[in-house]
């Protein structure tokens, strides 16, 4: 939704804000199963999800009817792949798509339209010396402050949500990443059936 000072922010669902759905993902490599476990439970209202059995479920992969006949979700134990995190989230009820070279407009239309927002950002050729210490990471985002510059996530690698980043830095981030984005096809104020 849009405020009078042209803050963008995700409307709450079910009386409660999705900074309430937190869970920290601890010393873990699972922010793909905890940014499902988050939306889900945020889309129905109620814990439906644990992070760690998503996290467990996800190294599987599983039979689909399309080509490939499977769909593989994540590296075990590792990352997480966008397709894999869309799957999830639509066997979970959540209407979800995700796709590469979104723009900044696309973030802020989908927020004033109050759909869930997940992109992916990171430094994925990063080295120090000769050692590889690339990374990249997927959160929730929940809102845009323009007055400050500040792009606001519910992040599982935070101990706390919501936390900030500042646009300039977000932005190289996620442009380091192609620009994907995994997101709600529906807005959070939409009726759905499961609850």
């Amino acid at each position: 939704m849009k405020l009078a000072d042209g803050t963008l922010t995700l409307a709450p669902r079910h009386a409660r804000e999705i900074a309430s759905y937190h869970v920290h993902q601890g010393r873990s490599n699972d922010c793909g199963p905890h940014v499902v476990a988050m939306a889900v439970n945020f889309w129905h209202g109620r814990t439906v999800l644990d992070a760690a059995e998503v996290a467990r479920t996800m190294n599987r992969p599983r039979f689909g009817l399309g080509l490939p006949p499977l769909v593989v979700r994540r590296v075990p134990g590792w990352a997480t792949f966008p397709w894999g995190i869309a799957d999830m989230l639509r066997a979970h009820g959540v209407p979800a798509r995700w796709r590469v070279g979104a723009r900044e407009d696309d973030l802020h239309r989908a927020l004033e339209e109050d759909r869930l927002l997940m992109p992916i950002y990171g430094e994925p050729w990063r080295r120090r010396g000769l050692r590889w210490t690339g990374w990249s990471h997927v959160a929730l985002l929940c809102g845009w402050e323009p007055a400050t510059g500040l792009y606001w996530f519910v992040d599982s690698s935070r101990t706390v949500a919501p936390s900030s980043r500042p646009r300039d830095e977000f932005l190289r981030l996620w442009g380091n990443m192609g620009h994907l984005l995994i997101e709600t096809v529906q807005g959070v104020s939409a009726e759905m059936g499961a609850k």
